[in-house]
């Protein structure tokens, strides 16, 4: 199956769609807040949507340290964190004109499908919180026992690490029945029997290790270096400059934060995500939280990564990585 605009777009027919607007607001996965930051002497004012995905503990530190009342302290601004599943979701809300920003893994399919998103920073580089799942008690135990099973992810096919572990095994993506399903399904699916393995990533993964449902067949070590990045709409980040560069700056207070505070960003996740303790701990213990401009080893990463999916037909075309990274944003951020 390829990946095609229309197919990232989801606009007015799509649940994840609806859900990156706000409709959903009842849905404990998929919630919205707005967060507004008082005008001081200034009558400019500005308005930012990120979209973002639950572990990212930042974004929670961002408002606990009201460290963007401090960044706009002087300017009237509007900021709504929207909370969101996976990748696909942050992508059709950015299709859709209903964010400006997302955190996330980098977006390949809709920069291949040429829709305008510019990458601006990278927060995080966690290879062990990708993994894939097996029940304690699976006849499977090693990645040549995948043939012939169902494997279930958020992303279906195009799902990298998936990719990565089977061709390394000596294996095609056509060896597996690919189950699309999202990350709130994933753990019932697998428990039930409905799914052989679950690929998945923390803070779902420690949840159900914490809880002794499931062991990790093989976790992303060695096989995806899981950049996470910040990216946005082309013309959002192109005609907001100021509000991106103070934005930029909040957040990378926000990671210093939670590396120098540990136990008090594991309460926030405890908090936010309804989690354990211990889940919590498991999840921020196995992020690798970062603030950097776009590097040499993302670029390349991101290079293997669309040429595979370029050679599995799962993409028309590999993106133009210089018109869809900007490394000057991060790098001017003190």
């Amino acid at each position: 199956m390829r990946l095609k605009r229309r197919d990232l777009l989801g606009l007015g027919i799509s649940t994840a769609a609806l859900a990156a607007c706000g409709k959903l607001a009842n849905s404990p996965s998929n919630t919205s807040s707005a967060i507004p930051v008082a005008a001081n002497n200034e009558t400019s004012s500005a308005k930012l949507r990120l979209g973002f995905q639950p572990p990212y503990v930042a974004v929670y530190a961002l408002r606990e340290q009201k460290l963007l009342e401090k960044a706009f302290a002087r300017k009237s601004t509007n900021f709504e964190f929207r909370r969101m599943l996976s990748l696909k979701p942050v992508t059709e809300a950015l299709s859709a004109s209903a964010i400006d920003l997302g955190l996330g893994g980098t977006p390949i399919a809709a920069l291949a499908a040429s829709i305008p998103i510019k990458i601006i920073a990278l927060v995080e580089r966690s290879p062990k919180t990708h993994a894939l799942l097996v029940l304690p008690n699976s006849p499977i135990k090693t990645i040549a026992d995948l043939k012939g099973k169902k494997l279930g992810n958020p992303s279906g096919k195009s799902y990298y690490f998936a990719i990565r572990v089977l061709e390394r095994a000596g294996l095609k993506d056509s060896d597996v029945d690919w189950v699309q399903i999202e990350n709130d399904a994933g753990r019932a699916a697998l428990l039930s029997g409905a799914i052989d393995v679950w690929g998945t990533w923390d803070p779902f993964y420690a949840s159900a290790e914490v809880a002794q449902e499931v062991v990790p067949l093989v976790d992303g070590e060695g096989y995806q270096l899981n950049y996470v990045a910040l990216f946005g709409r082309t013309d959002y980040i192109e005609n907001n400059p100021e509000t991106i560069q103070k934005f930029l700056q909040a957040y990378k207070q926000a990671i210093f934060w939670a590396k120098d505070n540990r136990q008090a960003a594991v309460d926030i996740l405890v908090k936010e995500n309804k989690l354990s303790k211990q889940a919590a701990a498991l999840t921020l213990g196995r992020r690798n939280l970062i603030f950097e401009s776009p590097n040499d080893e993302y670029r390349q990463e991101l290079i293997n990564q669309s040429q595979l999916l370029t050679r599995l037909g799962l993409i028309e075309q590999q993106p133009n990585w210089d018109n869809a990274i900007d490394t000057t944003l991060a790098k001017a951020v003190s």
